[in-house]
């Protein structure tokens, strides 16, 4: 009989588990390539040094965004929003001061016209001017923290940044 007790324990805990454990959606912002590449000269003017310094890419506004970024080739793409470059924590690295990139588009207006991103320096946080949702970049990995994408768990679309041979970083999907 004890047997059967624990065993009917250990599945309503599992159960209950399961049960209390959210999906993030990471996907709602749709998926356009990206690929931007910086060699150590671009990177060094261009790129995010310090816990919490960051920098927005968007080939397709006009004007081109940062003002007087040279280094868009007909090779670089900058996903559907834009980037949101980074410098934060990456567990998979382990690695303080380390670029991160997302989508510049909230999941939740999933609309690159009227709802690109902003960052607050104070809080190190991104942030939707429209909708008012908040969302841990720099170590988080774009996990929604408050506002109508916490409450229907919608992360941001994370890019990967890998090291470039020879130096510098590339940004890609």
């Amino acid at each position: 009989m004890t047997k059967m007790i624990r065993y009917v324990f250990i599945l309503l805990l599992a159960v209950l588990m399961l049960a209390g454990c959210k999906q993030v959606n990471d996907d709602r912002v749709p998926s356009y390539p990206v690929r931007m590449e910086f060699n150590t000269q671009v990177w060094e003017l261009y790129g995010v040094h310090t816990y919490g310094e960051h920098r927005f890419f968007d080939h397709l506004a006009n004007p081109p965004i940062p003002s007087g970024f040279y280094n868009y080739d007909p090779d670089a793409y900058t996903g559907y929003g834009g980037i949101l470059l980074v410098s934060g924590y990456d567990f998979s690295v382990g690695d303080y001061n380390y670029p991160l990139a997302y989508d510049r588009a909230c999941p939740v207006e999933s609309n690159r016209d009227e709802a690109l991103l902003q960052f607050d320096s104070e809080t190190f946080e991104a942030y939707c001017p429209n909708c008012g949702s908040r969302f841990n970049v720099c170590e988080g990995a774009g996990s929604p923290v408050s506002g109508p994408a916490s409450e229907q768990n919608y992360a941001l679309r994370r890019y990967r940044v890998n090291s470039r041979q020879g130096g510098g970083y590339i940004v890609v999907n």
